[in-house]
């Protein structure tokens, strides 16, 4: 027994031992592991506090602070705010969410965010390890409300600059997985002392660059300072040096076309004078001739008669002119200037200077800029009226010693010319002749043939059609679109200018053996010879479609058009050169219909319509008025109070052979020339019916008149003899005319406007909105009246432009005491999009038949 005890006491020492060595070993990795966490810690710290010497801006410095954060705790969901107690704000100066991802934050108001559990830490001061028990607690005690999106656990410490609070740190969670604990408050409120003294670095050093560039900038305020000064006395220099060269101009030119080049050179010194023309009046100041001119885009100056161009006016007003685009414009409508008068490029800038001796003008010098980099001031335009009054002393003397000279050279110069024109006359006329044959037979503008040559090869080929059946040719008509805006936007000039590149263009797509003609305008007419099927003419048309649809470039500026080309195939050797052109006029009308930028084919379709529109042309001639047509009456209401304000009187064709709508039926009567017989039928069932209610209270009548009436005063004077043989007064009648028809003939349909308006009648404008909607005519015409169309008070449900255009002219009309109307009001949406939008006045089916006989029994027919 004894001998078998020792064996077993072995065993029970190993297993005591091999237990001490385990626990040794766990407090080791205990240590170790400690050791480790804490060389993390200090590394983090230490690179915090490195990022406010490396990084260049905030936002990386706050990225940086999130990934070292993140090596210590999980932090996929942080943010960072900061408290401005001056603003009363909190900023999110960095946020990353998980969840809010697609949240924006701004400045906040501190009072926003108090309920919460930011705000909870701004106000105590005190770190937050909130998981959901803490964080319902803290809701049921009235600490906080609920904000934002619902978290697992959520970690948030303050952001203190000694006894302030100046932001709040957080970290959450939305996964169980990942929860805090104290050790993670504590680590996040020791590293929230180093961001904050990070920060405060990062400050400091923001307020050392700020006051260094303030103070770089005062030095350098300084330095320009004494180059102005410096810069000042060189330019006296300068100018008193030119001044003087300028006076000897006189003695060291041989002629006056080197004296204008050398004072060129003098007064390019003192001014930029890349542009540079000098303008004299001829002795009985009917001729203004251009000595020297030099422009950068090689236009040229010739003499011409005195207008009312820009030099003309510093002519006339005697003083010197510095202009604009915009100080232009007004010259342009105060009637001071007419525009394109000097033809070429209109320049940014011009200055100009009256040349004078003795009080008199005799002459202008001036300058021009096209180009934005080079600006003129103030400061330059009194330097040129200063040399001026030296040029005009020089120019005088140099003028006079020519003068000599140029008399005693008469005779021989006079003997000269005229055996040099006895040589060149017979050369001249051949090439007179040559030059009015060519004139004859193509377009003056675009050197193209004319109608006269294109109808001539037009029967050659319908002739070539009758000997040769199987010679197959085309007819395309072609119209330019937007021309005329082009014209009266950019001028004749460019308009014309514009005109050459099409004509470029068209020729560019056909082949050498077709023929491009312009017929006038913007029409340009293109025969395609032997053609093997209409697919060539189709492409031709598609190329040319393209091809305008390309931008052009007019006064340095894009500007785009485009066409509709409509074409007509011959159908046989009986064809005529009249059926060609008519039906390919008709199929680019048709092209245009469907919404221009196409090409349409005629047939039998469009032969059929046209047919049908001369069908109704003619029963439209043979109508009699007293019996075929009746008239409408449709009433004006005040929307706010179903008030009736006026009456409007429209015509009605009783054709029971065509059904034609009233647009058309107008349209159609204008085209005739019978809108005007119609129109005065009107007026004077208008006054019958005033007439027989001069006892009532009649609001006033509404008659719609064409603007062919305001072309012509004895058309005027026709409408007014009409009201005076009723004795009706003039302000019971609305006369309307259409904004569309107001586009020509300004000065005459004005004059005629303000005749009418000084007699006492009520001008309205009608359709506004259907074209352009110029408001010019709002303060140029007498119109107290404007009345909305009924397609753009439609539009208004789905058209933002429409409505915010609407606003201006709501706003527009009350300020210059025009009242504004709105036609076709055929829904509730539409009368709540108008009375929403501040039209208080409208017409249409659903005023009549629809509000007036919800508040007023007495709802007067219409019929």
């Amino acid at each position: 027994m004894v001998n078998g005890a020792k064996p077993q006491q072995t065993s029970q020492q190993l297993e005591a031992e091999n237990l001490r060595l385990r626990k040794v070993v766990s407090r080791l990795k205990q240590l170790t592991h400690k050791y480790r966490s804490a060389e993390v810690i200090q590394n983090a710290l230490f690179q915090i506090s490195e990022l406010a010497a490396q990084v260049r801006n905030m936002d990386s410095f706050y990225r940086s602070v999130h990934e070292i954060i993140g090596k210590l705790m999980f932090a996929k969901n942080f943010y960072i705010c900061l408290y401005d107690a001056q603003k009363e704000v909190v900023n999110f100066v960095y946020f990353v969410d998980e969840v809010d991802q697609d949240t924006l934050f701004e400045e906040i108001p501190v009072e926003k965010l108090s309920a919460g559990l930011t705000g909870y830490i701004l106000r105590t001061g005190e770190p937050l390890l909130c998981p959901p028990e803490v964080y319902q607690q803290l809701i049921e005690n009235g600490d906080v409300k609920e904000m934002g999106a619902a978290h697992v656990d959520w970690l948030g410490v303050p952001l203190k600059s000694g006894d302030h609070v100046i932001g709040v740190m957080v970290v959450q969670s939305y996964n169980d997985a990942f929860r805090y604990d104290e050790k993670d408050e504590e680590l996040l409120t020791f590293v929230s002392q180093h961001v904050v003294n990070a920060l405060e670095r990062l400050k400091q050093r923001e307020l050392m660059q700020n006051e260094i560039e303030h103070q770089t900038a005062e030095l350098r305020h300084a330095n320009e300072s004494l180059m102005r000064e410096i810069t000042e006395r060189e330019k006296a220099e300068q100018q008193t040096a030119a001044l003087f060269a300028i006076s000897e101009l006189t003695n060291t030119s041989d002629n006056m076309a080197t004296f204008y080049k050398s004072l060129h050179a003098e007064i390019s010194k003192l001014i930029h004078a890349d542009n540079f023309y000098v303008a004299l009046l001829s002795p009985d100041k009917k001729y203004l001739h251009f000595p020297y001119h030099v422009d950068v885009t090689g236009a040229q100056a010739e003499r011409r008669r005195v207008s009312r161009g820009l030099t003309e006016y510093v002519i006339r007003e005697q003083r010197s002119l510095f202009l604009n685009a915009r100080s232009r414009q007004q010259l342009i409508e105060d009637g001071q200037v007419t525009p394109g008068t000097g033809g070429g490029k209109l320049a940014k800038q011009w200055l100009g200077s009256p040349l004078m001796l003795k009080g008199e003008v005799f002459g202008v010098i001036a300058v021009q800029t096209y180009d934005s980099e080079f600006l003129y001031r103030n400061d330059d335009l009194e330097l040129l009226n200063f040399v001026s009054q030296h040029v005009a002393v020089a120019i005088d003397r140099k003028r006079s010693a020519e003068e000599i000279q140029r008399v005693n050279q008469f005779l021989e110069k006079k003997v000269t010319e005229r055996t040099e024109e006895l040589v060149s006359e017979i050369e001249r006329r051949k090439k007179i002749e040559a030059r009015l044959f060519h004139d004859a037979h193509h377009d003056s503008l675009t050197g193209l043939p004319n109608r006269a040559l294109f109808t001539e090869r037009l029967q050659q080929a319908v002739a070539h059609k009758k000997r040769h059946p199987e010679h197959h040719f085309a007819v395309l008509f072609l119209d330019l679109d937007r021309f005329k805006n082009i014209n009266d936007t950019l001028g004749h000039s460019a308009g014309d200018e514009f005109l050459l590149d099409v004509a470029k263009r068209v020729s560019d797509c056909t082949r050498e053996n077709d023929m491009v003609a312009r017929l006038g305008g913007d029409e340009f007419v293109v025969l395609l010879d032997t053609m093997t099927s209409v697919d060539d003419a189709k492409d031709v048309a598609k190329r040319m479609i393209k091809s305008l649809a390309e931008p052009f470039l007019l006064n340095g500026q894009e500007h785009y058009s485009g066409a509709s080309v409509g074409i007509a195939l011959c159908q046989g050797e009986h064809d005529s050169v009249e059926r060609l052109l008519r039906d390919a006029d008709a199929a680019m009308y048709q092209a245009k219909i469907q919404g221009r930028g196409r090409y349409v084919l005629f047939d039998e379709y469009m032969h059929q319509s046209l047919v049908d529109s001369v069908k109704r042309e003619t029963a439209l001639r043979h109508a009699k008025i007293e019996e075929d047509f009746d008239i409408d009456y449709q009433d004006i209401i005040e929307l706010t109070t179903n008030q009736l304000v006026g009456i409007e009187m429209q015509i009605r064709w009783n054709d029971p052979h065509h059904d034609i709508s009233t647009d058309e039926f107008v349209a159609l009567a204008e085209k005739t020339g019978l809108i005007m017989k119609l129109d005065r039928y009107v007026l004077k069932r208008c006054c019958e019916r005033l007439n027989q209610t001069r006892q009532q209270e009649l609001p006033c009548l509404h008659v719609n008149l064409s603007a062919r009436h305001l072309l012509k005063a004895g058309y005027i004077n026709q409408l007014i003899e009409l009201v005076k043989r009723y004795d009706i007064a003039p302000d019971r009648i609305a006369l309307e005319f259409s904004e569309t028809a107001l586009t020509q003939n300004d000065r005459r349909s004005l004059a005629s406007l303000r005749r009418l308006s000084e007699l006492g009648f009520t001008l309205v404008i009608d359709h506004f909105g259907r074209g352009a909607g110029p408001l010019q005519y709002l303060y140029n015409y007498p119109f107290s009246i404007l009345k909305l169309d009924h397609n753009y008070v439609a539009r208004l449900k789905s058209n933002e432009r429409a409505r915010a255009m609407l606003k201006h002219v709501v706003t527009l009309c009350d300020e210059l005491g025009i009242r504004l109307y709105a036609a076709g009001l055929d829904s509730e949406q539409e009368y709540a999009n108008i009375t929403q939008l501040g039209v208080s006045v409208g017409q249409g089916n659903y005023v009549t038949d629809g509000v007036r006989s919800q508040n007023r029994p007495d709802k007067r027919s219409t019929g």
